[in-house]
This record gives C-alpha cells, sequence and structure tokens, in this order.
C-alpha cells in the first residue's frame, strides 16, 4: 500500500506529464484514407493516424495530445471527445460474413458501423437506410448503430429523391397547424383582403413564364410615356393571406425555399397557396405587390413606387409563345390574343433590349450558358435531357425582374430598418493577385489595382471581355469568384455591377423574397419589423446552400446512372474548371459534368495555377474553354463522380454514321 508521500508525489507526477502536453482543441476532418486531421481555430491542421481516427467521426470536436515522431513531425493523440455532430445519417446496408454493418455516407467518412442484431429491423443487403448512432467509437474505437428507417432497396423507383431528402433533412410533409391554416384560406380571403388596395384590374397584365409553370410569380404591364416607359411589376403577394408568426410563415422560413428535383419539386408553400390562391392566374381577382418604375429611352431607371394593389391578369403565355409573336411579321403572328395585350408584348419587346443594353454599359451583364432539364421516365431514370435555351421572352422577363429587384434594393437602403440583401464580393481574396499577374501580362499599365474595389473590379472584366489570347483571362476569373451572400446592410454586387442589389419577385418560391415583401411592407406603413438576427441570417445561407447541394446530388447520382450504359462513346465536351490533377469537362449535348485526370495519361502535365493550364513538355495544353472529346472511363458510386478520359475524334465517317441514327431516331 502506498503511503501518503507516495500518493502525493504520483499524484504531482500526474499533474507534471498533463502540463507538459500540448493539449489543443479543434475539428475532426477526414479523408479519402483512412487517416485524417484535427483542424485548428487558427488554420493548423493536426495529423491523426488510421488508429487515432478509428476513435472519432468526421465533424467531431475533440481535444488532441500534439507530438512528434523521430522526424519532427507533428501528430495528434486523441486526448478527449468534446461534442459530436453525427447523431443520425444515412448510408448502405452491407453484410460481411456474420457481421452486419451501415457504409456511412458522411464526407470524410471512410469505415463501416456495425449494426447489432435487434437493430437491423429487416433490412436486406445493399437497402439504403436511416440510421442513430447506439456507441461512440472514442472508448473502444468501436461505434454502433440501429435503423430508424429502411429508405429502400435500391432498385425501387425514386429511391434516389427519397434517400437526398432524408441525408438532408429537407422537410417532406405539411405539419397538422399547417394544414389547417391553409384549409382555413379561400377565395373569399383574396375578396376580403382587397380593401385599401390600388384597383388595377383594368389594366391588361400579362404573365410569360414557363408553359409547365403553375406557381406565377410575376405579371407585367407597361405603357409609353413619350419619354421612355412606365414599367409595372406585379409580384403575388402571399404575405397579405399568410399572417405574421403563423404556422404557414414558419413553415415558409423552415423550408426556406422550392425545392426543384427533377420532374417532382417540393414547394415551400402548400399548392393551394402557391398554384392557386396566390399565383397571378388569368381572369381572375389577384392580389399584388406592385412596383412602378419610369424608365427612360437610354433603359435608366427613375423614379418608383412600391404598392399594394389587386390586379386581373389579362393572359398566361409562354416564353415559346411571345418569342414567336415578337420575331414573326406583324401580320402573321401565330399567338391570338386581344389588341391590349399584342400591345404590351410589343412594348416589353422594345423596352427589354433597352434595360439589357443599359446594364451593358453602365453595370455587369452574366454570360448566358445553356441550361439543362431532366426528364424522368416512370421507373424516375433519366428519359432524355433538354437543352433550354434562352429566347427573347427570356430577356424580356429577367430584365423586367433585375428592374424591380433594384428598385426593392434602394427602397430598403434608404430606410434606417436592417434589410436583406443579396452580395457578392468579387474575386476571392486569396486570388487576387493571381488574377492580377495574368492581367498585367496582358494590358500592362492598363491593369487595374486593388480588386476589392468594385469600379476595379469592373474595368478588369470589361477589359477580360474584349481580350482575345488563349488561355482566356474572361473564364480565368470567372473561376475565382467568391459566392454570393446574404447581408443586412447593403453592399456591392460586384458580378452584376450594383452598389446594392436584393431579390423580390419569388415569394411563393424563396423565404428571402417572402421576408422582403413582409419588410417593404413594414417600410410602407412605419411599423417596427420583426427584422433576422445573425444567427437567422446564418440559418437562410446555409438551407439555401442545402436545398442546392440536395438538389446537385440527386441530379448528379441519376447522371452517373444515365452514363454507365455509355461507356466508350465519344462526346464533345467543354473545359470548365482545371486543378493540378486534371480538368472538369461539361458534354455539350447535354450538360453532364465529369473529371479528366492526366495521372492515366502517357506523359506529365505541369499546372500553371494563374492561367489554370495544364501542359505537356510537347506543349500539349489543356486550357479552359477547350472543346476536346472525351469518354466515359468509370465511376466512383461512393462519391456520385463521373470520370472520363480523352477520346480521339471520330472519323468522318463515324460521325456521319452517327448523324444518320441520331437522325432515324428523331
Amino acid at each position: 500500500m502506498l503511503n501518503i508521500d507516495a500518493l502525493q508525489q504520483l499524484k504531482s507526477l500526474k499533474k507534471d506529464i498533463k502540463d507538459s502536453k500540448e493539449i489543443v482543441q479543434g475539428i475532426v476532418k477526414g479523408s479519402n484514407n483512412r487517416f485524417g486531421f484535427v483542424a485548428l481555430s487558427e488554420g493548423k491542421d493536426i495529423y491523426l493516424s488510421p488508429d487515432e481516427m478509428l476513435k472519432v467521426f468526421p465533424g467531431d470536436e475533440v481535444q488532441v495530445d500534439v507530438q512528434k515522431d523521430n522526424k519532427g513531425k507533428e501528430f495528434g493523440l486523441i486526448e478527449k471527445l468534446i461534442k459530436t455532430n453525427l447523431t443520425k445519417f444515412v448510408g448502405k446496408y452491407v453484410i460481411k460474413g456474420k457481421a452486419h454493418f451501415v457504409d456511412v455516407d458522411v464526407a470524410g467518412m471512410s469505415r463501416w458501423i456495425f449494426i447489432p442484431p435487434n437493430k437491423r429491423k429487416s433490412a436486406q443487403e445493399n437497402d439504403l437506410l436511416y440510421c442513430q448512432v447506439m456507441q461512440h467509437p472514442i472508448r473502444n474505437g468501436k461505434p454502433q448503430a440501429e435503423i430508424l428507417n429502411i429508405i429502400g432497396s435500391h432498385d425501387k423507383p425514386g429511391v434516389e429523391r427519397d434517400y437526398v431528402i432524408c441525408k438532408h433533412q429537407i422537410e417532406g410533409d405539411w405539419n397538422n397547424e399547417t394544414l389547417a391554416q391553409t384549409n382555413s384560406l379561400t377565395e373569399q380571403t383574396i375578396i376580403d383582403q382587397q380593401q385599401g388596395r390600388q384597383d388595377l384590374r383594368s389594366l391588361p397584365f400579362v404573365t410569360i413564364d414557363a408553359a409547365s409553370t403553375t406557381d406565377m410569380d410575376d405579371a407585367l404591364f407597361v405603357e409609353d410615356t413619350g419619354s421612355g416607359w412606365n414599367l409595372k411589376v406585379a409580384i403575388a403577394d402571399p404575405t397579405s393571406i399568410i399572417a405574421s408568426g403563423s404556422a404557414l410563415e414558419k413553415t415558409a422560413f423552415t423550408r426556406m425555399t422550392s425545392i426543384y428535383f427533377p420532374d417532382e419539386p417540393l414547394a415551400m408553400l402548400p399548392e393551394s397557396i402557391s398554384t392557386q390562391l396566390c399565383s397571378l392566374l388569368p381572369k381572375v381577382d389577384r392580389l399584388a405587390l406592385i412596383c412602378e418604375i419610369e424608365v427612360d429611352k437610354t433603359g435608366s431607371l427613375g423614379a418608383y413606387k412600391i404598392y399594394e394593389a389587386t390586379i386581373h391578369s389579362r393572359a398566361k403565355l409562354s416564353y415559346e409563345e411571345v418569342a414567336a409573336f415578337i420575331n414573326a411579321p406583324a401580320d402573321t403572328h401565330p399567338l391570338k390574343v386581344d389588341e391590349d395585350v399584342a400591345s404590351i408584348l410589343e412594348k416589353l419587346s422594345t423596352l427589354a433590349p433597352t434595360l439589357k443594353q443599359w446594364r451593358a454599359d453602365n453595370a455587369l451583364l452574366s454570360e448566358e450558358r445553356p441550361d439543362y432539364r431532366l426528364r424522368l421516365n416512370e421507373q424516375k431514370k433519366i428519359a432524355k435531357i433538354e437543352v433550354l435555351e434562352q429566347n427573347s421572352a427570356h430577356t424580356i422577363v429577367g430584365e423586367c425582374m433585375i428592374a424591380a429587384n433594384r428598385c426593392a434594393a434602394e427602397f430598403i437602403s434608404q430606410s434606417p430598418t436592417a434589410g436583406l440583401f443579396i452580395t457578392h464580393a468579387g474575386i476571392r481574396s486569396e486570388r487576387q493577385s493571381n488574377v492580377l499577374d495574368v492581367a498585367r501580362s496582358r494590358w500592362n499599365d492598363n491593369t487595374p489595382e486593388n480588386l476589392t474595389e468594385k469600379d476595379n473590379y469592373m474595368k478588369l472584366v470589361r477589359l477580360a471581355q474584349q481580350d482575345t489570347e488563349l488561355p482566356p483571362i474572361k473564364s480565368i476569373i470567372a473561376r475565382q469568384h467568391e459566392r454570393s451572400l446574404f447581408s443586412t446592410t447593403a453592399k456591392p454586387h460586384f458580378g452584376m455591377g450594383l452598389n446594392a442589389y436584393t431579390t423580390f419577385t419569388s415569394p411563393l418560391r424563396k423565404g428571402n423574397d417572402f421576408y422582403i415583401h413582409r419588410l417593404i411592407k413594414k417600410i410602407i406603413n412605419a411599423e417596427p419589423a420583426n427584422l433576422f438576427s445573425d444567427s437567422d441570417l446564418e440559418q437562410l445561407q446555409e438551407k439555401t446552400f442545402a436545398a442546392r447541394r440536395a438538389v446537385n446530388e440527386l441530379e448528379q447520382w441519376l447522371k452517373c446512372q444515365y452514363m454507365e450504359p455509355l461507356k466508350g462513346q465519344a462526346f464533345e465536351a467543354t473545359v470548365v474548371r482545371m486543378t493540378s490533377a486534371g480538368c472538369q469537362v461539361k458534354i455539350n449535348e447535354n450538360g453532364i459534368e465529369g473529371f479528366v485526370s492526366t495521372k492515366a495519361m502517357p506523359v506529365k502535365y505541369s499546372f500553371d495555377p494563374n492561367l489554370m493550364t495544364l501542359t505537356s513538355k510537347s506543349k500539349d495544353q489543356f486550357i479552359l474553354d477547350q472543346i476536346i472529346n472525351v469518354s466515359l472511363d468509370s465511376i466512383d458510386w461512393k462519391r456520385k463522380q463521373i470520370q472520363f478520359k480523352v477520346a480521339p475524334k471520330p472519323s468522318t465517317e463515324e460521325a456521319t454514321q452517327s448523324e444518320t441514327t441520331n437522325s432515324s431516331a428523331d
């Protein structure tokens, strides 16, 4: 038995050992291999060996004891688990011998988790699962999980969508309180809310949207003023029938956005509101928030006002119908509409290009790129991919919405009330010096300095748009951009070349637009506003990003399935991104992206991070916007990534045969 002196000596020794340790705290990061890191707040990473990674999950907050090996390299030993964020997750059911596991679908996780026999439900091998952690691995490196729900077998139609919704914790069903409130709203509600609003029902507003659209957010009316135009942009007004703080509003802010999954979107608001009571349907009275704008003959915006009104849309027209109407000779218009509507379309067809030209001269225009729509079959797999080309009708709607949004941003920025703006800071701060190096090599003293200023950024972009040398500097700049972010204060939107910008033209689909409506009405009526807090803003931003991630993940999964049978077929593709390991390419005919690795190529390539080029010793190059032929090499199903390889250009005979086959199929 130890005496008191020995116990005190032992206690002192333990304290000395503890004090001599370098204990740091950070967040665990996984890797594609079994090792990992602990990311410290000051930006430093501490290496964790595979054995140490067995004790933790990616995302865990931990304390580690920093030590050095015999070569002086630092590594960490897990000292304590502070917090774990991994409680529920999705994955695939795996059976290995007599043991059953879930292959966890979490970024940075490269392990399976054991599922005890009494927690397996009736899952079958390869089923997709929703699980909960029962035992963290911190003590013995052996985590356990239980199955909460079997999402479905891998061949169940639509299982990909169900899985993505579960993975990203997206709310799919309406709660009882929301449904009850929704059911209490009727056409009589619309009538009751008309009192005190301006009556614009005699004006021939028109909606222009996709033929299949039912949640119509906006309608347009315009008239000549002699010195330009008077444009009235009517925006659907859901805040007029959805009470502040109600279950419906809470639902809108919980979902924060409609999520446009292929062929089957998830709406932000119940259908009876978004496609009926608040949709600007033709031939019925509807409540709207009006942005009325004076526009001069140069496209410059003048005086504007925002107010509540009742409208009665005269017609719902598709983009294709309006474009055909505009482009056809006056005496052969294929679209049969009354004279008032025809007159509105003709005025809009003159106004929109003028608005766009003003932005080209005084702000910045985004580069127009084709969009793609996935069409699914009965099995919920891709049947075809449609290219969505922009036409003159898209320009009309786009320019009118941008004009209204600019006015809304200015209106809110002039109020002492904090607002909600969309900001864009231009080129990422850590890449500005690289971009300037390239610019100076091209333009010498004409190169603007200090790209943190909007005017300098705009000058840089304008110079890049006129530059025809290769590699294309305008594409180099575009790959170095910051993300657009929300802000409660008005800040420049570099990408659009505007001093302030927001959006309020899609309140049926976007929570931030819904909030802007609420805020504008508070300002108009001189009422105190319930402002977004910093945490609210972060939540809005994260939910917006999460919705994009969910859609991208589902689409990428379906695209991997679509491409798998096409192995060996050559496609024309465009280089869209560059890294030291290879290039990301997009197939021109369907928009599917994949990676071309240089590792398997017979020659080595060196990467220029400034010009974003890959160059071999024989001067062969990959550059941005380059057209190359590729074919499917493999699919990484774990990460849903498509791997391409460079394919030889089809011979003239092969190309002719392919065109003949495609023509016959059509």
